[in-house]
Formats: C-alpha cells, structure tokens, sequence
C-alpha cells in the first residue's frame, strides 16, 4: 500500500479540488499539486498505521484513526512541516487555525469513537457507489466491534451522504474564520 501514496493522494486532491474549506486554505494556483503533497503527506504517516483502505483502481480512499489515537504526534506534524508550507504558502496560518479548531471540537467528543479523517474519491467515480462501498464495508466492522463513528464534513453538499449511511449532524460549530464544518456522529448499529 505504501507504493499507492502517490496515486491515492491524487484521489484525495481531485476529490477535494472543489471543497470550500479545502479552497479556503490553499492558494489556487497549483491547487491539485498542492493538495497532492498535503495528502502525500498525511498517507505517508496514515498508511503505515493500517487504516487506509481503497478500492482496486484506486478511485476511492479512505483514511481512518482508531479509537484514542487520532490526534497527529508531534514527529508527524514535523515530518509534514515542510510539505505543508509549500503547499499553502501564506495560507498556512489558515490551515494551522483551521487544524487547532477541529482538533478541540474533536476532544469534546466521547474518547472511544473510529474517526474519518478523509473519504474521497475521483470526479470520474463520484456517484458510482464506490465510497458508499468504502464506508459501508468499515461501519460494518465497527457496528460489529460496538464502536461510534466521528467526522467533520467540510462540505455541506455531503451532509447527505453521511446521513444516508446512519451518521447525524450534531453541529455546525462556529468557526473563527473560513466556511463553515459540521460534526457528526454515528453510533453502532444493533447487530441483525
């Protein structure tokens, strides 16, 4: 999976080309190269940890934190120092505020939770039915396990997705600056 970085970053890029809090924090120019190296960068530290998954033409990825660990070390956060500079320039004060907000919504949340960190998937696979796949395939197993889901949605058109799949809004926290993100939760389903 290591091998995969490089295209599954470009998945995350292009999914996340057109999100408003995305557009918000890194400059236009560039902003598909940009945000490969930002998600380069996070896979680089999440694939090793084993809760990536994707699906075989690497169309659709998702990135997760199991319970209790989903706050980035400071070792990870100094490994993508550098690649987070380049690739927001001025704006990293944007992203750096943006991260500290989310980070203290997050701790507000019962400690024992799976937490999607990102799902995307490419403009030519959106609508298939591969995220859907993704996600329903790791609810599954959490349902099983009796664990909650938690995530924040930088996009509102995706609030519905999520709720198609049991998650609930729970806020649309007030943000110091930049678009808006909601919080949302999902409990385990009973099993059948």
């Amino acid at each position: 999976m290591a091998g995969d970085a490089g295209a599954l970053a470009a998945t995350l890029a292009e999914a996340f080309g057109d999100d408003p809090v995305w557009c918000w924090m890194v400059p236009p120019k560039g902003r598909h190269g940009r945000l490969e190296r930002i998600f380069g960068a996070l896979l680089r530290y999440a694939i090793p940890r084993g809760h990536v998954y994707t699906t075989a033409d690497r169309q659709a990825v998702t990135m997760w934190a199991p319970p209790r660990e989903w706050r980035l070390p400071t070792s990870a956060v100094a490994r993508a120092a550098l690649p987070l500079l380049r690739a927001t320039g001025s704006r990293l004060p944007r992203l750096l505020g943006r991260m500290g907000e989310i980070d203290r919504l997050h701790e507000r949340q019962p400690a024992d939770h799976w937490y999607l960190e990102f799902i995307g998937t490419t403009d030519a696979a959106r609508g298939t039915g591969l995220g859907s796949l993704l996600l329903d395939d790791a609810l599954t197993r959490f349902d099983e396990a009796g664990l909650p889901v938690y995530l924040e949605s930088s996009n509102e058109r995706n609030l519905s997705f999520y709720r198609r799949h049991g998650f609930t809004v729970t806020g649309e926290p007030p943000m110091r600056s930049g678009p808006p993100q909601w919080t949302l939760w999902r409990d385990p389903r009973p099993a059948r």
